[in-house]
């Protein structure tokens, strides 16, 4: 008679735990020793719809009027500024683009017709950007089209009663976030200035 020994299930054969893994947990406990957890929810809840809400409203108002995302928010600043035209260190902070993210932007805005560059002779800090007759026309077709897709995605999910708070906690970040962004960009230029003769 044999005896039949059964060895013991390697790694790979046995089931998956579902026990929380000590990275899942030190990454956890590590969030809430930071935020309130609250907080924590309330960020990570933040960060979700706003990756979802910019991947699916940039893919379908592309579909419907052949605008990304990023050409609407530019057409959009453009559109409200006085006579619709903006220097180009205002519409970045507008759009939280940096320089060289910017040019490229304006670039490709640029040879499709619906902004154009306006600078005075000499002086290129007075670039403004400019939108154009046919940039004009492209923003009033895509603009109910966005804001149909702005409210099934977002308004819809929000209540009434709720609405103001929401917007007094986005308002509050997003000015910080302006500020400390509008200081960064002035340090980075400070710091890149090429020293004069008189060491100025």
């Amino acid at each position: 008679m044999s005896v039949v020994t059964r060895k013991a299930p390697t790694r790979s054969e046995r089931k998956p735990s579902l026990r929380p893994r000590a990275k899942d947990l030190e990454v956890t406990e590590l969030g809430r020793k930071l935020l309130t957890l609250p907080r924590l929810n309330a960020w990570g809840a933040f960060l979700t719809a706003h990756k979802a809400l910019e991947t699916i409203l940039s893919r379908e108002l592309e579909s419907a009027c052949e605008l990304p995302l990023t050409w609407f928010d530019a057409l959009a600043q453009l559109r409200m500024a006085p006579a619709q035209r903006l220097m180009m260190t205002h519409l970045a902070t507008a759009l939280l683009f940096s320089k060289s993210g910017l040019t490229r932007l304006i670039d490709r805005m640029e040879e499709a017709g619906l902004v154009q560059r306006l600078a005075r002779p000499g002086d290129r800090r007075s670039l403004h950007i400019a939108l154009t007759d046919t940039g004009e026309q492209k923003f009033r077709k895509a603009l109910p089209i966005h804001l149909g897709h702005v409210k099934r995605h977002f308004a819809t999910h929000i209540e009434d009663d709720e609405a103001a708070a929401v917007e007094s906690a986005l308002v509050r970040m997003a000015n910080a976030v302006r500020r400390e962004s509008s200081l960064i960009q002035l340090g980075g230029q400070r710091g890149n200035r090429t020293p004069t003769a008189k060491g100025g």
